[in-house]
């Protein structure tokens, strides 16, 4: 009851706000009525000041921040632990990697989705995702990162040099030798996901918006997203570069030198010798097996969730509530997603399309100043942290504003073309493209790149050895920027031409409408999207290896 009149209050400041920005003192859908009277009976009339309470959203935004990183690592680094137990060619292993890849490309509102499906208030299972539920939105946030950490781990501790791995074998087990040998070496991976869980926690807004939990990105895009003031700006871009940046920064220089240890980016993972998977005990392979099993099963559960909720229905039989799921209606509400849908997911995939063409070259071009340059290096590591940083109101309102200016063809641009929007997701694409690409560049040994330096111009040595080296950076860089640029509800919302609806920002309304039958098949169909690209990856990366296996 307080969830609910809570939203109303909000609500009712929100349309006023409106009115007031668009001129409107009288509102016909909300008329001037006094806050009191918004308030169901029983309830004390909040102050109409806690719009701008901004120590209570900082004070929750932080909150959230440790929540999810806790839950991410606390989950995470164990899962990467059994895993590493078990062989990589081991059918669970398989299993693993594939859902912990599908539910680390899902954007977050997709995940919120697939868990308000399964477990929310309209959900098959305990109804317990309630608005205004924050350890809810930590555990959403918390799960994408669980797969972010699990990994990262797994990723950072098989590569590194069997030298060290058979020095230790010698002195240690081999839970001993991960505990305390390739943990460490590859904790510079494992800081890096879980400041990136903090990050996203800090600056996304779309899952805590859907569960009334106002965080610092949630309050300016609710309140300030329209009429920003100053404070409203600076709080909401300060307060994410000072919780997310600071530590990143100071991390990256005193732990630069560490990165390469285990960076090697076309290395394929190094298994630890056969001595120590021998020792390994049966028991411990019982027992990693249902740990992977269990984290498998946490990763599938949401998934599973929405293919029920489309054929989920609660009916009244004699005066009592009973639930029934029938495999008709959900076949027919899947069948009919694509169709019901269809603008949405033709928008999205132009949207994914030509921000690929945009963001690879400009991330490309920054990744390649940075590895012929140190110094270039360092000052686009960190403006582009600082940028990262920013919350996605932010940059698609300052987009927004921009268009707004009376200039020739800015406001035919802005609604009658994707460019402003392109521009506002644009930002973390290309970011995240870069982060990638950076990698990769670095995975490229002095030595090679010495040499190409001596044999032809920049533009010879970009496509006849930086290339073949870069493609499969190239394909998982593609594939990030999909799926940043489809799933960054909160930046692209702002901007988008009248008419244009893309996949996210649809499910966005419909989560909050609380049409959960469309909401869960447009979901299914947002993932299928995204387990279509991860499989096109991983054929990709499945043949350009045994390309090089034929060529060597």
């Amino acid at each position: 009851m307080k969830v609910v009149g809570r939203s109303i209050v909000i609500a009712g400041l929100a349309n006023r706000r409106a009115g007031r920005i668009f001129g409107l003192e009288n509102l016909p859908f909300m008329p001037n009525i006094p806050l009191a009277a918004l308030v169901p009976p029983g309830l004390p009339a909040p102050d109409p000041t806690f719009a701008d309470d901004w120590a209570t959203a900082i004070t929750t935004t932080i909150e959230l921040i440790l929540v999810s990183a806790g839950i991410a690592v606390l989950i995470g680094v164990p899962t990467a632990f059994f895993v590493s137990q078990l062989r990589p060619n081991h059918w669970l292993v398989r299993i693993w990697t594939f859902f912990a890849f599908v539910t680390l490309a899902m954007p977050l509102i997709l995940l919120a989705a697939a868990w308000e499906s399964t477990a929310g208030k309209f959900g098959w299972l305990v109804t317990t995702m309630t608005g205004g539920n924050l350890g809810w939105v930590g555990w959403i946030h918390g799960m994408h990162g669980v797969a972010l950490v699990s990994l990262a781990t797994v990723w950072a501790t098989r590569r590194i040099s069997p030298v060290a791995i058979q020095q230790a074998a010698l002195d240690f087990s081999p839970c001993q030798i991960w505990w305390r040998v390739r943990l460490p070496i590859a904790l510079p991976w494992i800081i890096a996901s879980a400041i990136g869980v903090m990050v996203l926690a800090s600056t996304e807004m779309s899952v805590a918006d859907l569960h009334s939990v106002r965080t610092v990105a949630d309050q300016f895009y609710l309140f300030y997203s329209v009429d920003p003031n100053t404070t409203s700006v600076l709080v909401s871009t300060l307060v994410p570069m000072l919780v997310g940046g600071i530590p990143t920064l100071l991390w990256f220089w005193l732990q630069r030198r560490r990165w390469k240890v285990a960076s090697d980016w076309d290395a394929e993972p190094v298994d630890a010798p056969s001595i120590t998977t021998d020792t390994a005990t049966s028991g411990i392979r019982l027992t990693a097996m249902a740990a992977v099993m269990s984290c498998t099963l946490l990763l599938i559960l949401p998934l599973a969730g929405l293919i029920v909720q489309t054929g989920h229905a609660v009916e009244v039989v004699d005066g009592q509530r009973q639930a029934t799921f029938r495999w008709q209606a959900s076949v027919r509400a899947i069948a009919e997603a694509p169709k019901l849908f269809g603008e949405e997911i033709a928008w999205t995939v132009q949207l994914a399309f030509f921000s690929i063409i945009l963001s690879l070259p400009i991330a490309m071009g920054l990744a390649r100043l940075a590895r012929s340059s140190k110094a270039s290096g360092l000052v686009i590591d960190v403006l582009g942290t600082m940028l990262f940083l920013v919350p996605g109101p932010v940059i698609g309102m300052t987009v927004a504003a921009f268009f707004r200016l009376p200039l020739t063809g800015l406001d035919r641009l802005a609604t009658h073309t994707l460019v402003p929007t392109l521009l506002a997701v644009g930002v973390r694409s290309v970011l995240v493209s870069y982060a990638i690409l950076r990698n990769a560049y670095d995975g490229i040994d002095d030595a090679t790149w010495r040499s190409g330096q001596m044999d032809g111009s920049v533009a010879w040595r970009w496509w006849h050895l930086e290339i073949p080296l870069l493609r499969r950076g190239l394909g998982i860089a593609a594939l990030a920027v999909a799926i940043v640029s489809a799933g960054d509800v909160p930046a692209a919302m702002p901007v988008l031409p009248p008419g244009v609806t893309t996949t996210g920002t649809r499910l966005f309304g419909l989560l909050h409408s609380g049409a959960r039958y469309q909401e869960a098949s447009l979901a299914i169909v947002h993932t299928g999207m995204v387990i279509l690209l991860c499989g096109v990856i991983s054929a990709m990366r499945l043949h350009l290896r045994r390309s090089s296996k034929g060529v060597d």
